[in-house]
């Protein structure tokens, strides 16, 4: 994770101390204030905010204290101390992110003006600007000045995902005032621009729907990775009930809510988390019901080792969501990646009692996940026999036939998840690698991966199966300057580590090399004992050089 960035929320916080209005040092207010600070520094946002909320409480006069109360809650998800805090702050010299939130709970209410109001007084930092136009679009919206929100989403086409995001945004705010054939073209648009912002999907098909084109709404809502998503999937089934798509009518507030949710997620994938969870947080201000934001919050949480805050927002998603089974699927593998496998384990085997494929299939990937590929493939030859045709699937089961050793079974999985979906640059790359590290179709795996590090330029795993194509064609050079590269994006992976450990020992380096074997043990790998037996021995007399030609 990056540090945070000058002007964000957290430094703010972090520097408040310093500002000319101090807070009063009361013993009780002040010691609040600082056992707060350190939780901040800590990057424990939760005991922060609430910290800062108590030192608030004990004085309720001090700009710092609320200025502090607020940005920490809002990176914590506290909407009822986000709420708190912000009347607490002056209204003059105001810090953006607190006119963010006038501005969001202004929309909640319907007050338009007031929206606009606060909008038009906000000086932040970049993204805090970026928020504020996407909420003054909303605020036009609302007052019926469509016209003055329109733009011309040509040059954003091509910046990617952002562009989809306003094209969504624009089609949405289209589809609310009523013009019908701008916001298909715009939700057509929007379609294009790499982003599946599921909130407007469902608003796309819904507007399907009330021009009586259902089979396209259903097509829709069915398309690529559409039909995966438990959203999607919910809307399908009322629309094959008879019943519309959106459950809700589309408001400014909820338009506003999914923007956010689309910009909140593309922050999170930069690795901007103090703008990622600020933006998810005022989110679900708009929409309280925004149980997609609640999801990705809690996939975040978990990534960043927050175990707990994860669970506490997963749960916040009620049984009747239609994120209520992707919430406890998501529990699955928050337990799993705190170490807690035998928790995740009782409550997968609970989900897939009843025999829901969603919860099979999670139970089946959690085998994998802790190596236990026998179960595993067991598994999912239950669920191929109901869904056949499921590249997904067969990209699974392929992967835990190969860990069992029976590569004739595991490549013809990978080569039948091709033809039925062949741009999957996970499964390019699984195959490629698996054709390289055997000596086999070099060529071919060769250039399997070379398209796959095309389409997902930024995984290290692939730009390392990549580099080690090149490592086992003797190409030494090249490989080094690839696995760098792919440790630049993934230092923490065993693998990566030991591979550039081989790198450099051919390269004649071996002091680095026995360094990179050394971290790929501290990171644990799965052939812990190849591992070791380099690290004492080094590697053996290089083997021929194989040529890519067979």
């Amino acid at each position: 994770m990056r540090p945070w960035t000058s002007g964000s929320l957290i430094a703010a916080v972090l520097v408040i101390a310093g500002c000319a209005s101090a807070p009063p040092r009361t013993a009780s207010s002040y010691a609040d204030f600082l056992v707060g600070r350190v939780a901040n520094a800590r990057q424990d946002h939760q005991v922060a905010a609430d910290r800062y909320a108590q030192a608030l409480a004990r004085a309720p006069e001090s700009a710092v204290f609320a200025e502090a109360a607020l940005a920490t809650a809002l990176i914590a998800g506290d909407i009822a101390n986000v709420r708190q805090a912000v009347r607490r702050v002056p209204r003059e010299d105001a810090p953006g992110y607190a006119n963010l939130v006038r501005a969001a709970e202004a929309l909640e209410s319907q007050r338009w003006s007031a929206a606009e109001a606060a909008l038009e007084n906000m000086e932040g930092a970049a993204g805090e600007a970026l928020i504020g136009g996407m909420l003054r679009i909303w605020a036009n919206t609302g007052q019926g000045r469509v016209d003055d929100v329109l733009m011309d989403l040509g040059p954003l086409a091509s910046v990617r995902p952002y562009g989809a995001v306003f094209s969504y945004q624009q089609a949405m705010a289209l589809d609310y005032a009523g013009r019908d054939e701008a916001a298909l073209a715009a939700y057509q648009t929007a379609a294009q621009g790499g982003l599946m912002l599921p909130q407007a999907i469902v608003r796309h098909a819904d507007l399907l729907v009330r021009r009586g084109e259902r089979a396209q709404a259903l097509e829709l809502l069915s398309l690529g990775q559409n039909g995966q998503h438990p959203a999607l999937q919910i809307a399908r089934a009322r629309l094959e009930a008879g019943q519309d798509a959106a459950p809700e009518a589309l408001t400014p507030a909820r338009g506003a809510s999914a923007a956010l949710y689309g910009l909140g997620a593309i922050f999170l994938q930069e690795a901007d988390a103090t703008n990622g969870f600020s933006t998810l947080t005022l989110s679900l201000l708009l929409d309280p019901d925004a149980d997609a934001s609640r999801l990705l919050f809690a996939q975040a949480l978990s990534a960043r080792g927050g175990a707990e805050e994860a669970l506490a927002m997963t749960a916040a998603i009620d049984a009747a969501s239609d994120y209520a089974g992707a919430a406890r699927r998501l529990e699955v593998w928050i337990l799993h990646d705190a170490g807690r496998d035998a928790e995740a384990l009782s409550l997968a085997r609970a989900q897939a009692a009843g025999g829901d494929v969603r919860g099979l299939r999670t139970l089946a990937d959690l085998h994998r996940g802790l190596g236990q590929y026998g179960e595993a493939e067991s598994i999912y030859d239950q669920l191929f026999d109901r869904t056949p045709n499921d590249w997904r699937l067969l990209f699974a089961r392929g992967a835990a036939r190969e860990r069992l050793g029976r590569w004739p079974q595991a490549e013809a999985d990978f080569l039948r998840a091709l033809e039925l979906s062949p741009e999957q640059p996970d499964v390019m790359n699984y195959l490629g690698y698996g054709w390289v590290d055997r000596g086999e179709r070099l060529q071919e795996g060769l250039a399997l991966i070379e398209r796959a590090v095309a389409l997902r330029p930024n995984s290290g795993a692939i730009i390392d199966s990549l580099g080690w194509a090149h490592f086992r064609l003797g190409n030494y050079a090249q490989a080094r300057d690839l696995i760098e590269h792919a440790l630049q994006l993934e230092p923490a992976d065993a693998t990566l580590n030991e591979h550039l450990g081989d790198v450099y020992w051919r390269l004649g380096r071996r002091i680095e090399a026995r360094y990179q074997w050394q971290r790929a043990l501290d990171l644990g790998p799965e052939n812990l004992a190849a591992v070791q037996e380099k690290l004492a021995n080094g590697l053996p007399p290089e083997p021929p050089r194989q040529a890519a030609t067979r």
